[in-house]
């Protein structure tokens, strides 16, 4: 009903909206419900090719993504994406062909789903989340929320259907593929948020850093070894080189950190041989097929024995979610990585931060580094 209604709004002033789902059978009802509300103000309606024209210019076209090359060289003012987490090739669609439908009338788009597992609809869901993207907005709507339906019936299903489908279909939450790498996160996201370091004079504070290549982005992690939980993470993009060394050299005054272990790629060597000139220790990591492993198994695995406690933020919760383990064919090799179009720079920031955290520690116990 909310796609039914962001779909004729417009195109009664006059505006040019197209809906979009997954297949033509679920085309059919959307088509025959927008039909009889528009019947008093239509002037031509087009069974066929699913188009609705309206005496007040206004335009309607309904489109199956089965083939969704069809749509290209259309001008809409809105689109409206119903149930897009089944839309198989959603990212291409919305990449290749929609979004392009909106340039002329700078347009807006609606995506409407139950989720459907971790996938591009999770991945424009978090970006409604995350502060970096101010033109997204996202909100999460159980049925719950619905004042038409009774209670009794949701508390029923509840009853009567597995956990993990009641949470899904009757919650709408994300949940974890079978791939999911990180466990028991709930359970480690109770890092107390602390503006200043008093809480934490006198302790061992270390930092993780991941600097960002392309459209990634710089993270700084600041992490308390003595507490064994998180005290600062700083997330930003699109900055100078200068202004985001001076970032990480706030952090590191502001928390009276003295050890940095910064990712060393392409962009990072630069970053640190740049701040180490300045006398900063500051160590790099080069990630590899062969290191990178080991590490992000060490914070999963201090994620399912709750070994420590990180700040509760939205965008780093869904990176964690979202963080997937692929087995290459060919060698046999576990790898970890984001899902298509997502990011993992807090991942690989934190894990950072509890290396260095773990490895002093190893060195203060046993006289000498287990890395």
């Amino acid at each position: 009903m909310l796609g039914i209604d962001r779909t004729i709004r417009l195109p009664l002033a006059g505006k040019y909206v197209a809906y979009f789902c997954p297949s033509h059978k679920m085309l059919a009802e959307v088509w025959r419900t927008a039909r009889r509300i528009l019947l008093p103000v239509t002037r031509s309606a087009n069974k066929t090719d699913h188009r609705i024209e309206l005496i007040t210019g206004g335009i309607i076209d309904m489109w199956s993504l089965e083939n969704y090359d069809s749509i290209r060289g259309r001008k809409y003012h809105r689109v409206v994406v119903d149930e897009a987490a089944m839309c198989a090739q959603l990212e291409d669609a919305w990449q290749a062909v929609i979004r392009p439908t909106l340039t002329d009338y700078a347009g807006d788009a609606w995506f409407l789903s139950t989720p459907k597992g971790i996938n591009f609809f999770k991945t424009l869901f978090d970006r409604g989340q995350d502060p970096a993207h101010p033109d997204w907005m996202s909100w999460q709507m159980p049925t719950l929320s619905n004042p038409f339906i009774l209670p009794s019936e949701v508390e029923a299903a509840r009853r009567e259907l597995p956990s993990i489908v009641f949470t899904q279909e009757y919650e709408a939450a994300f949940l974890q593929s079978e791939g999911a790498v990180f466990r028991n996160i709930e359970a480690c996201l109770h890092a107390p948020l602390v503006i200043t370091n008093d809480a934490h004079r006198g302790h061992r504070i270390v930092q993780g850093v991941d600097f960002a290549q392309k459209h990634d982005y710089t993270v700084l992690c600041a992490f308390c070894a003595t507490c064994m939980c998180e005290v600062e993470l700083d997330r930003f993009n699109k900055i100078g080189w200068g202004l985001v060394r001076g970032k990480l050299k706030a952090q590191r005054e502001r928390w009276g950190i003295d050890e940095t272990l910064a990712e060393l790629n392409s962009i990072g060597s630069p970053n640190i041989e740049a701040l180490q000139d300045e006398d900063l220790n500051i160590i790099g990591f080069e990630t590899t097929a062969s290191s990178k492993s080991p590490l992000i198994q060490n914070l999963v695995l201090a994620f399912e024995r709750v070994e420590a406690q990180w700040l509760n933020n939205p965008v780093a919760t869904s990176e964690l979610i979202a963080y997937e383990s692929i087995i290459n064919k060919m060698t046999g090799r576990v790898g970890y990585s984001a899902p298509p179009g997502g990011f993992d720079d807090t991942v690989i920031a934190r894990s950072l931060a509890l290396k260095q955290a773990q490895k002093s520690d190893c060195i203060a116990e046993h006289g000498e580094s287990l890395w």
